[in-house]
């Protein structure tokens, strides 16, 4: 059985929902059909995601009690959506009034009441997907992911996946219909609506593919693969066949906008390959992400890179010999829930990297004074307006010298480094440099590893 999610691209006007339909229907194995919201549609400038639509809808209406405009224009692309596919007007007012009836209901003090909205976006997808379905003669059946049992909670700024909802969505595997699925939300065991963060159909699907044992997870996207860098920084960088699992995760985690970071722990607990394709090329490869690659052909498998991060650098001297100041420091951050990311050391001091959203200066404060009373570390500097640049490889192992040419490559062009980190692995390179060197270290480091000439790169 192969799972499907298919993303608010694929699913943005009426032919867009007939070319990933016809996808399921090209393969047998394709059962389960998981889908975004609308998101923007390529003919139409400028235009807006449904889902960025539902959240103007609610600020507006929990500010000044409006959002008719956007409630006016979510009907509209619906009734365009419905017509398109030659599906009855009934079908367009039902999903109408069921947005009308969450709308009702919003209330400033129940977050459950937002994400009953929100999920519209991906509730309308889905039931217009099933009932085109329906209409060209494929058995299809709506399953709403409340009523099947994904079970969610929501600790520490996190949605977190209940254990019990993998053997409540077991038996989706036995259906004979096509399931469509819309991602994004679920439910708490109390019967609240709650939703992953955005991008969070792509755990939805990864969730139901280790759920059913899927023989395979596809990604349908607007992209033709993977590319070694996001097009955002470089251009047209190399598209990459194949990545491994560890790879994929590492690269999210810094920036890479492929696929929600969250969405691979389900399908690498199960060894379920993903593959990630374009709805608008279908007959491509795509990238496929996978336990272990099949073949390694080049030394580096991405770059990613990420803006707003901190180094908090704390400096005593023979700080490293005072056993467990390390713990008392992170106790510290742990209580004022400030996330760490980075702790490299040295040897009379201790650096902590964490991101700028959640250390503002007021919590600094709080910061400086508990280090200071509580573990007598008064030498606190703080370094704002800092990225991560990090290089991603399986090749790293088995080739000596990467962070050596790294460097050289970027102290060639003057951009200095103010934190290097190498995972105990040998499959990711950490640099931190100022948020202004990050576009140029990004292609320095691009063209050093990818754009070198055949005879001075041991892998080509």
């Amino acid at each position: 059985m192969i799972v499907c999610k298919f993303g608010g691209s694929s699913l943005a006007s009426a032919e867009q929902i007939k070319r990933a339909t016809a996808i399921m229907l090209d393969d047998p194995d394709r059962r389960i059909m998981v889908v975004s919201a609308p998101g923007k549609r390529k003919d139409v400038i400028p235009d807006q995601k449904i889902t960025d639509l539902l959240l103007d809808l609610i600020q507006h209406q929990e500010s000044i009690g409006g959002g008719q405009k956007e409630r006016d224009v979510f009907v509209q692309r619906i009734v365009e959506i419905a017509t398109g596919l030659e599906l009855t007007p009934e079908v367009a007012q039902s999903l109408s009034f069921e947005l009308d009836q969450a709308i009702a209901k919003l209330d400033p003090n129940e977050p459950s009441s937002r994400a009953d909205v929100l999920a519209m976006g991906e509730i309308a997808s889905a039931k217009l997907v099933t009932r085109y379905l329906t209409a060209i003669g494929v058995q299809a059946r709506y399953v709403d992911p409340r009523e099947a049992g994904l079970l969610l909670s929501y600790r520490n700024g996190v949605t977190d996946i209940l254990p019990e909802t993998y053997d409540n969505l077991a038996p989706l595997a036995l259906e004979e219909a096509i399931i469509v699925f819309p991602g994004f939300f679920g439910r708490t065991k109390e019967g609240d609506t709650i939703t992953f963060s955005r991008g969070g159909s792509d755990i939805s699907g990864a969730v139901l593919a280790a759920a059913v044992n899927a023989s395979l997870y596809e990604n349908w996207t607007d992209r033709d693969s993977v590319q070694a860098v996001n097009p955002e920084l470089v251009k047209d960088a190399v598209a990459l066949d194949e990545m491994s699992y560890r790879e994929m995760r590492e690269l999210a985690y810094i920036g890479f906008s492929i696929i929600h970071p969250e969405a691979l722990e389900p399908v690498i607990r199960k060894n379920i390959p993903l593959r990630i394709a374009n709805t608008d090329a279908p007959h491509l490869p795509g990238t496929r992400i996978v336990a272990e690659r099949t073949h390694i052909d080049r030394i580096l498998t991405g770059i990613a890179a990420s803006d707003h991060f901190c180094s908090i650098n704390l400096r005593r001297i023979l700080i490293n010999q005072e056993i467990g100041i390390l713990a008392k420091i992170l106790t510290i951050f742990s209580e004022l829930g400030i996330n760490v990311h980075h702790v490299p050391t040295g040897i009379d001091s201790v650096s902590v990297i964490v991101k700028e959203a959640y250390f503002p200066l007021e919590q600094e404060l709080v910061l400086r004074h508990r280090l200071a009373a509580e573990l007598e570390l008064t030498q606190v500097t703080v370094v704002r307006q800092m990225s991560i640049v990090m290089l991603v490889g399986e090749g790293m192992r088995d080739t000596t010298g990467v962070m050596a040419r790294a460097s050289a490559a970027l102290a060639k062009e003057k951009i200095s480094i103010e934190v290097a980190m190498l995972d105990y692995f040998e499959i990711s390179m950490l640099f931190m440099m100022r948020q202004y060197e990050k576009l140029r270290a990004v292609s320095v480091l691009y063209n050093e590893f990818f754009l070198r000439v055949k005879d001075e790169d041991p892998f080509e």
